[in-house]
């Protein structure tokens, strides 16, 4: 910069943002992190934390002391352990008290649709608890609510991708329930808005594809971005939440909600933010 002349960048954003190394955290990180400085935490490597931390350890916060941040962005979630209520709540209660002496602008909660449709499972309640939290606490927040994060690059796409060059897809159900899934990039948009207009209006957004698709549906639109045209196999639920079980990769009680729709109501997102979430038949491809 030139003598006498004055900067006039504003400062960017400092964020401290949970769960960093999953799959929003790290998508948020990679998409914003030109625009914004984060302070990354996870309770796993994977290349994104500034600090290893288990939120469920109150002692271990400490190690956030050197830092200074604006904003919170909450992403780390407990999903498929037999105590995913009191680990949730445990991390909960430990952020809480510590925001007491931090004081952020604002913090943004990346909970799920699930707390909209289903709440008898501990996974919805743990979000549930949390958004009360935070009504609660006093910060100025958003809550997001997504329903089945995807882009080219998610796990679970990639395996339904990999059946399908097999010649089968897999589907829980009848197949017939409604989803709006919600892409990684419409809800990185969305984050950004927030930061960037500093717009915490202490509400709740509902995000995801403007057209619902039924679960089988949703198979056939991946299915025709790759040129296949599969069998559909439909796994009674009881057989599911057995698999579920024996595989650890999901909940087991997530598969008591396979038969409730789940549509985003998109009205108080376009209203606030003017964004207008892509359509999932579109967005399968990008």
């Amino acid at each position: 910069m030139q003598a006498g002349l004055v900067d006039s960048t504003p400062p960017r954003p400092s964020v401290l943002i949970t769960g960093c190394n999953g799959y929003v955290g790290r998508n948020l990180i990679k998409l914003l992190g030109d625009t914004v400085n984060f302070i990354g935490v996870d309770c796993m490597p994977g290349g994104h934390e500034s600090e290893l931390i288990d939120l469920r350890d109150a002692t271990s916060y400490t190690q956030l002391d050197k830092y200074t941040f604006d904003y919170v962005l909450h992403c780390a979630w407990d999903q498929i352990s037999r105590n995913i209520y009191e680990n949730n709540m445990q991390c909960a209660r430990n952020l809480f008290n510590y925001l007491d002496q931090k004081i952020p602008q604002g913090l943004i909660f990346i909970s799920s649709s699930f707390a909209s449709t289903t709440t008898g499972i501990q996974y919805t309640r743990s979000k549930i608890a949390f958004e009360n939290m935070l009504f609660e606490s006093g910060i100025p927040f958003i809550i997001i609510r997504p329903d089945m994060l995807y882009s080219a690059d998610e796990k679970k796409m990639q395996e339904h991708r990999s059946y399908m060059k097999k010649g089968f897809a897999l589907c829980i159900g009848n197949g017939q329930s409604l989803r709006s899934p919600t892409h990684i990039n419409d809800l990185v948009q969305l984050v950004h808005r927030i930061i960037t207009t500093k717009q915490f209006t202490n509400k709740v957004y509902e995000i995801g594809s403007p057209i619902p698709y039924s679960q089988e549906q949703i198979l056939r639109i991946v299915a025709a971005s790759i040129g296949r045209n599969p069998f559909i196999v439909k796994i009674p639920t009881f057989v599911a939440q057995f698999l579920f079980q024996v595989t650890k990769k999901v909940d087991p009680e997530q598969a008591r909600t396979i038969g409730y729709d789940r549509v985003a109501d998109l009205r108080a997102l376009r209203e606030d933010f003017d964004l207008q979430p892509r359509d999932f038949n579109t967005g399968v491809t990008q």
